[in-house]
């Protein structure tokens, strides 16, 4: 639906790890008939990837990755979709942006054996939406637009 642009973040939100980028524009995807949309201003910490499976992977910014990890995590963040169906588009997205299919299936199992951990929201993930809630009304848009 659109392209993604980004820019890196000099201090991240303090609910994110020490590297993010922010959405630089409203970015969409269509799944199953259903737009889900990714805000201006959600900032993201690249894919969760271990550092020492970096070599077989590759880091959580490579290119290949971004716009399949952010539209994941924005989902796990709203809950638009159950969490397998999030998983799956994870995988889609992936595949869609060239990845092997040996690498993104085993980047979609990682998630699924481990996305529990980060799929209920903690306070700080509920302070982050609701502050993101408000940049995006006061920039004039509809937060339920998003999920929020």
């Amino acid at each position: 639906m659109s392209n993604l642009t980004l820019f890196p973040i000099v201090e991240p939100h303090a609910s994110k790890l020490d590297e993010a980028y922010e959405v630089a524009e409203d970015f969409g995807v269509v799944h199953q008939e259903q737009a889900i949309w990714v805000p201006k201003f959600f900032q993201y910490d690249g894919a969760s990837i271990p550092s020492a499976a970096y070599g077989i992977i590759g880091t959580p910014f490579n290119p290949r990755f971004m716009k399949a990890a952010v539209v994941h995590d924005w989902l796990y963040y709203t809950h638009m979709l159950s969490r397998s169906d999030a998983d799956q588009l994870f995988y889609e997205l992936l595949r869609e942006s060239g990845v092997r299919k040996i690498k993104a299936v085993l980047m979609r199992e990682a998630v699924e054996g481990f996305g529990h951990f980060y799929w209920d929201n903690d306070e700080d993930d509920t302070e982050y939406l609701s502050e993101l809630a408000g940049m995006i009304q006061n920039d004039g848009r509809e937060p339920s637009k998003y999920g929020l």
